[in-house]
């Protein structure tokens, strides 16, 4: 299954941007916490050369952590950069046994994403998350799985 742009959008929608009217979380963690929950439940279905990701849950309180410091930053270019490097970190080491992903490649571009929603202090809830999901997605799609050579056939020895 490969990722889905709109799969990660609703995810957001849904566990972490906060509706009009609605209740905020409690802490920067929690707020944190939901957001690592939406990646990491959509990246969970990322595949390379048909290959499952196989750390995606499991890296998920690493981008937690990360994406706390984002928002937690105070100012829009600021939590962009952040949160846009917090999720390339998450990316970047991800384990498609037995192949590694490298560090996304359209880092700036994503920061520049994640910066103009946070700038926007007027988009709707359904803006930011589009933009947060086309963000992550753009780093994911810049990311490229670094296989090992596969070793020669066997042969006896001589």
């Amino acid at each position: 299954m490969a990722l889905v742009l709109d799969t990660l959008k609703t995810s957001l929608e849904q566990q972490w941007l906060v509706p009009e009217q609605g209740s905020y979380p409690q802490s920067v963690m929690e707020s944190a916490d939901r957001f690592a929950g939406a990646v990491a439940g959509w990246f969970a279905a990322a595949q390379a050369a048909g290959i499952p990701c196989a750390t995606a849950a499991a890296r998920r309180a690493q981008l937690m952590s990360a994406a706390a410091g984002a928002l937690a930053a105070g100012t829009a270019p600021a939590a962009g950069a952040q949160l846009a490097l917090a999720v390339a970190g998450y990316i970047a080491g991800q384990s498609f046994p037995p192949g590694t992903a490298s560090f996304p490649i359209a880092t700036s571009a994503a920061v520049s994403l994640m910066t103009a929603t946070f700038s926007d202090v007027n988009g709707s809830v359904a803006q930011k998350a589009q933009q947060i999901a086309a963000a992550c997605a753009l780093l994911a799609a810049s990311t490229l799985v670094v296989f090992p050579v596969a070793p020669p056939p066997p042969s006896p020895i001589v």
